[in-house]
């Protein structure tokens, strides 16, 4: 046996444009039965937006004031992944872990190497086809951001 848990299927719905500041964020959710992430779980994790944003000013790159943010209910508390797309090609992604976002403030686990899980990156893959889709191959076209945007991903996985 490699690992103890059997895969199991979530859920995964978007569940909002959020506009923070001049972003605007692609918001998920992934939970492990039918019930939706409590509406004050998804406020106190909107309320971490404005510190996490703020690592887009790490690099010197361009970004898009364009982001993703998937709130994962797992098995020991939430898990918050954001990431936008900078110099065009590029994702920056933070993930964060609370195991009870109401209670305690989230901490930062990419600084330890961790991405994501397989649930997280099936929304990431999901983005990134979006985003050369709509955006990469349509330069030109003056609503890819528009819709890059309107494209959203609801699927059980």
């Amino acid at each position: 046996m490699i690992v103890k848990t059997p895969y199991k299927h979530r859920i995964i719905r978007f569940i909002e444009l959020i506009y923070f500041d001049e972003w605007t964020i692609k918001c998920y959710t992934i939970t492990q039965s039918e019930d939706h992430i409590a509406p004050k779980i998804v406020m106190a994790i909107k309320n971490q937006l404005s510190a996490w944003i703020q690592h887009s000013e790490r690099t010197n790159l361009t970004h898009y004031n364009t982001a993703t943010l998937i709130i994962h209910q797992g098995k020991e508390g939430y898990y918050a992944i954001i990431a936008w797309w900078i110099d065009e090609n590029m994702l920056q992604l933070f993930a964060y872990f609370s195991p009870d976002p109401v209670v305690r403030t989230f901490q930062m686990i990419s600084d330890k190497g961790i991405v994501s899980c397989v649930w997280e990156m099936a929304i990431l893959w999901f983005e990134r086809n979006a985003w050369v889709e709509e955006v990469m191959l349509q330069n030109n076209n003056p609503y890819a951001k528009i819709n890059y945007l309107n494209r959203q991903l609801n699927t059980t996985l």
